[in-house]
């Protein structure tokens, strides 16, 4: 498999132009460099893309940010992770479903996409996935909203709940696609890992193959990657009928010829992993 992290611009295939001699075709215009890009970024494919940058542009691979080239869409999401006070789930539920309603009405590119709670992990802990539709300008909205009026109110009484609060913002692998609603039910697991700095290009290379070995029984969720927060940080969410289904579907993956050499190029990536069983709450659209 490539390893995109030594990728010199002499592997870059390079564009066929007029002889260094002058000749030129009669009778047709010479066509500009940027002329040349424009056409060539028309219709280019993610691994493309991943391989040379836009318009095939081989400076162009080193200017470009890991976001541009490892995602689409411009949405961008927020994973929370809460630690509830032990003994008063009922109470956090109810407090934050007041916040939940209160941040979807005063901002409408907001919407709660899942709402869980971890079961296998940490205990007494809530994981929350928002989506911001109009990315980075969603953010910003709910920044200065955050800091005043209702949303300030029922944001606090959220944190009185909790001893803990952490988030952090993501954008989802083009490969992947984003979530989608589930009827009930499932179990979900949660898998995040940390890369070593200067992988994450690779990794997503490696898994544009990989998730087709994991998609037969509808388990893919969503994987993001981080833009705020812990840097180099990766998300998978995965859907199983229960732990039964869980330990068989995974049994076939490591059955399908080609999965092994993916985990074999993914794993010397990783400086730290985790995995978490989640099941929903009732506010979650991921049942």
């Amino acid at each position: 498999m490539l390893n995109l992290s030594r990728l010199s611009l002499r592997s870059i295939p390079k564009r066929s132009f007029a002889s260094s001699s002058g000749d030129k075709p009669s009778g047709q215009k010479q066509p500009s460099q940027l002329d040349l890009e424009k056409n060539d970024s028309q219709g280019q494919s993610w691994l493309s893309r991943i391989l040379t940058g836009p318009a095939m542009n081989p400076s162009g691979f080193h200017k470009q940010s890991h976001s541009s080239l490892l995602a689409v869409s411009d949405a961008v999401f927020e994973i929370q992770t809460h630690d509830a006070t032990s003994g008063n789930k009922e109470g956090y539920l109810k407090a934050y479903k007041n916040y939940s309603q209160e941040v979807q009405s005063t901002n409408a590119g907001l919407k709660l996409i899942g709402s869980f709670q971890v079961v296998y992990g940490n205990q007494d802990q809530f994981v929350h996935l928002w989506r911001y539709a109009k990315g980075w300008s969603d953010v910003d909205q709910q920044i200065r909203a955050i800091s005043t009026g209702p949303l300030q109110t029922v944001d606090s009484d959220v944190a009185k709940l909790c001893t803990r609060r952490r988030n952090v913002l993501v954008k989802p692998f083009s490969y992947w696609g984003e979530p989608k609603e589930r009827e009930p039910s499932h179990i979900y697991d949660m898998r995040t890992y940390v890369l070593k700095p200067g992988t994450m290009i690779e990794w997503g290379n490696a898994w544009a193959k990989g998730i087709t070995y994991r998609r037969e029984h509808n388990q893919d969720v969503g994987g993001f990657f981080a833009q705020v927060g812990q840097l180099y940080m990766v998300f998978h969410f995965w859907a199983y009928k229960d732990m039964v289904h869980r330990n068989h579907t995974r049994q076939d993956t490591w059955a399908k010829p080609g999965w092994d050499i993916n985990v074999q190029y993914t794993v010397p990536l990783i400086k730290k992993m985790n995995s978490k069983i989640l099941v929903p709450t009732p506010l979650s659209k991921l049942q």
